[in-house]
């Protein structure tokens, strides 16, 4: 959330970043992949949340201005040196009931294609995500839900890890698990390769970086703001938080990456929470570093 002296900062940088970011987004054109959680409607504002309403028109406002294509073909485009023009990637975190209820009908209308990244004991109802502890009903899909979706064209699965931890703060047999484990399980509940990951949280060294690539993904997304232009990142793509903020005007301007800027003062501020952190569970474990 933007607190504080950082408030201001979300509608004046923007704009007085356009002129800045404009010549990059016609010249050096990227892939931005922007980042989901729920399509709902909640008693009060979630930063994690858009309502039915603002998704559909975010949507409207996205294929009037630019390509949206799917994570595999961003994947395609950026091996093959970077997109011609500037595109789009629409993904969505942790695998939320509400993705189907009120998000397919969208992207179905459109025809846009979309990853959703599932958390494997969120899917089968062991666990659900602690932000919603005591929302009532159904919070996440489960396995006969994410049937539904897969067999809708243009919608893949990725894995978000088997249990939704801080991968970061756990030893290296724990990770290995949660990044290898979740992919080969989830894989044989849909029936498809997984091909993409996404840390949760956020949270990710070197360490998790090397167990993604080694566990056979062919590329994971991170929370670093920003656009993609070239494959050199590919186990830590960058993506764009959309929420319910964000109407045509702001989603315009994020789409230039004039909100870029806003965005790594948060990111440089939750990596260092996410440090101190790590440090403290390293001491309390008094094993060294796992990193």
């Amino acid at each position: 959330m933007i607190h504080g002296w950082l408030a201001p900062l979300r509608k004046a940088v923007p704009y007085a970043c356009v002129p800045l970011v404009f010549p990059s987004y016609r010249l050096y054109p990227a892939v931005r992949i922007l980042m989901y959680h729920r399509v709902a409607r909640l008693g009060a504002y979630d930063q994690l949340t858009v309502t039915p309403e603002r998704f559909e028109e975010q949507i409207a406002t996205l294929v009037s201005r630019c390509r949206v294509i799917s994570l595999a073909q961003a994947l395609t485009e950026l091996e093959a040196g970077g997109p011609r023009t500037p595109a789009a990637v629409l993904t969505f975190d942790d695998g939320y009931r509400d993705n189907l209820v009120h998000a397919l009908p969208v992207l179905r209308r459109h025809g846009l294609p979309a990853t959703i990244f599932l958390t494997a004991r969120f899917a089968d109802g062991t666990l659900r995500h602690r932000r919603y502890p005591d929302e009532p009903g159904q919070l996440h899909l489960d396995w006969r839900d994410i049937a539904v979706m897969a067999a809708e064209p243009g919608i893949t699965f990725g894995s978000h890890t088997l249990t939704h931890p801080f991968l970061s703060r756990l030893d290296e047999a724990a990770v290995v698990r949660e990044i290898a484990g979740s992919r080969r399980e989830i894989a044989e509940r849909i029936g498809s390769e997984v091909e993409f990951f996404c840390y949760p949280s956020g949270d990710f060294t070197g360490r998790e970086r090397a167990l993604v690539a080694s566990a056979g993904y062919r590329a994971a997304v991170s929370v670093c703001p920003g656009g993609n232009r070239d494959i050199s990142e590919r186990y830590a793509l960058r993506r764009t938080e959309i929420t319910d903020r964000d109407g045509p005007e702001e989603l315009r301007l994020k789409l230039l990456g004039a909100f870029d800027l806003v965005h790594g003062l948060l990111h440089r501020r939750r990596e260092r929470a996410f440090r101190r952190a790590r440090a403290e569970a390293i001491a309390v474990a008094g094993t060294g570093s796992p990193l």
